[in-house]
């Protein structure tokens, strides 16, 4: 009977490895553009960081989920989940294996309320699989009061924790020299990586540059694409018009600056003046 039950419990998680999200205390970075239940069918053959769930196990310990899509395009899409400490970055993980995987998905929606997160995917036979987690403590910031401690507006009174079994462990990605500036991923231009990313020991986080590729160079230092001077602003992986990669273009389809400045191309590199 024994037996049966952790069964059911493990069989349970490969399920649908939303059943832990219940105890969730945040959700972050939420992607800007896609709303709540919208089909997801763009930029297509790209990943795309769609949010994060910072949850408590058992002990109290806090972890982050990031959750990613692969678009799909010419190739399914795949959903990705990967288990990560709190204070590091989804980003850091965008192109790399997730803990759990959703493969040859024709599509996907999700929606997020103050009370519930909920999940839909199609997989390539159209057959349709849901995921709803009720979210019991989320906090909301209530309007001042008087005699309201600072405690009090910044969290909530009490943590309610939905029992699972298993103890989660999570290695952290490691950093040993903070860096200011300099390529921490260097991406050749036929669209090779040349070394595997450091952009995680970014001090101020890094920012990418438009080339053409799946994925471009990344450097340390402030995001402040668009602006002049600066790297244009990334839009999407794919492009209609353009099938062509590994190369800058001088097109709205391919990157973004701010208004009154354009795409101008230093050498494969995309910049707004």
């Amino acid at each position: 009977m024994i037996l049966i039950f952790v069964l059911s419990l493990l069989n349970l998680a490969q399920a649908d490895p939303s059943w832990k999200w219940s105890n969730s205390v945040e959700l972050s970075e939420k992607h800007e553009f896609y709303k709540d239940n919208q089909l997801i069918t763009h930029p297509q053959d790209t990943w795309q960081t769609l949010f994060a769930v910072v949850y408590k196990d058992a002990n109290l310990k806090t972890f982050k989920d990031c959750i990613f899509f692969k678009v799909p395009g010419e190739e399914l899409g795949i959903l990705k989940i990967k288990t990560i400490l709190n204070n590091e970055k989804c980003d850091t993980y965008l192109y790399k294996a997730g803990d759990q995987e959703r493969t040859n998905l024709k599509a996907l929606q999700y929606s997020i309320q103050s009370n519930s997160l909920r999940l839909s995917l199609t997989n390539q036979k159209f057959e349709v699989e849901k995921w709803e987690t009720p979210l019991f403590n989320l906090f909301e910031i209530p309007d001042p009061k008087p005699l309201m401690s600072s405690a009090e507006y910044r969290s909530s009174k009490m943590i309610y924790l939905q029992p699972y079994k298993g103890v989660l462990k999570v290695k952290p990605h490691k950093s040993k020299n903070l860096m200011n500036s300099g390529v921490c991923h260097e991406i050749a231009s036929d669209c090779q990586e040349k070394a595997p990313s450091t952009c995680s020991q970014c001090e101020k986080g890094w920012y990418e540059i438009p080339n053409g590729c799946a994925q471009s160079s990344k450097f340390c230092g402030v995001n402040a694409c668009g602006l002049k001077h600066r790297p244009a602003c990334p839009r999407g992986k794919k492009y209609q018009a353009v099938p062509v990669e590994s190369e800058c273009r001088m097109d709205k389809s391919f990157a973004y600056c701010s208004e009154g400045l354009s795409v101008e191309c230093r050498g494969n590199l995309a910049y707004c003046l």
